[in-house]
């Protein structure tokens, strides 16, 4: 397997629309690879104590690469007892369950138009499995461009009217010198993400959790860019921040793991027996 790609999210309206954002997110995901028409990627949800599970209420008919895994609440309350979501424990969940080469976490509301989805798997293809990562800068899906369509045509269409004038959506760029977070997506390969043990467990709620881990990678390696210019592609969020929020709460103190092996060895919930769907 060459890369696995990781994801999370669970069923309780996070900002009102989470359940459109991760559909359109899983299906463009699963589009791209089979217009790539390989079977060594993966996709890895996982499903943090959703009531009804996501594998239930979204359409998955035409999924072939994606796994979903779902931490049942009496889990969840069990690791992470202050918080009702814990991105850290969930990504390193399905990093622990996940067989490629090459990792990329992203968030659940994240899209990739199938250009850029090539650009990245080419740029694997050519990349040394030993000491590698990047970070992904994001441009921001207006509400407005996808909030009445479940299609994803409709949202690649607007995508190609928008690159003709790229300045007309917000863009969250990040400073490789001064990272402060915000980025769409982590890729880094499998040996960094075993000597690092991936996302710092300690931190269970929102917020620093990668300004944590860039840290803490760049204490032994060097960033080998932003895959938005190192490999011409656009990667984007799609954007909820005029929704009011809800489901989740709190945010993560700023720590940092003592040591650059951030987590015991049984991090992942490696433990626990999970659902998969």
């Amino acid at each position: 397997m060459i890369l696995s790609i990781i994801t999370c999210g669970k069923n309780d309206e996070y900002a009102g629309n989470f359940l459109q954002r991760i559909q359109f997110n899983l299906s463009k995901l699963e589009d791209n690879i089979r217009e790539l028409k390989t079977n060594q990627i993966e996709i890895i949800v996982v499903d943090w104590g959703s009531d009804k599970k996501l594998y239930d209420v979204l359409d998955t008919s035409k999924f072939q690469f994606t796994r979903f895994y779902h931490v049942p609440k009496e889990i969840c309350s069990k690791y992470s007892p202050d918080s009702i979501f814990s991105y850290s424990k969930a990504m390193n969940a399905g990093y622990r369950r996940s067989f490629g080469d090459f990792v990329f976490f992203i968030d659940g509301d994240s899209y990739i138009p199938t250009q850029s989805f090539i650009n990245l798997y080419n740029l694997i293809k050519n990349s040394d499995k030993l000491k590698t990562f990047y970070w992904a800068s994001r441009y921001h899906i207006p509400l407005e461009i996808y909030q009445f369509t479940q299609d994803s045509l409709v949202l690649d269409d607007a995508i190609s009217n928008w690159s003709l004038k790229k300045n007309s959506w917000r863009h969250e760029k990040i400073s490789l010198n001064n990272f402060s977070g915000a980025a769409m997506g982590l890729l880094l390969s499998r040996n960094i993400c075993e000597e690092s043990t991936c996302w710092f467990e300690e931190l269970n709620k929102w917020g620093w959790l990668d300004i944590e881990l860039n840290a803490r990678l760049s204490r032994r390696y060097t960033c080998l860019g932003d895959l938005e210019d190192i490999n011409d592609s656009c990667f984007f969020h799609i954007d909820h921040h005029s929704i009011k929020w809800g489901g989740q709460s709190g945010g993560n103190q700023n720590i940092h793991a003592n040591h650059f092996k951030a987590n015991p060895d049984n991090w992942g919930l490696i433990e626990e027996n999970l659902n998969l769907n």
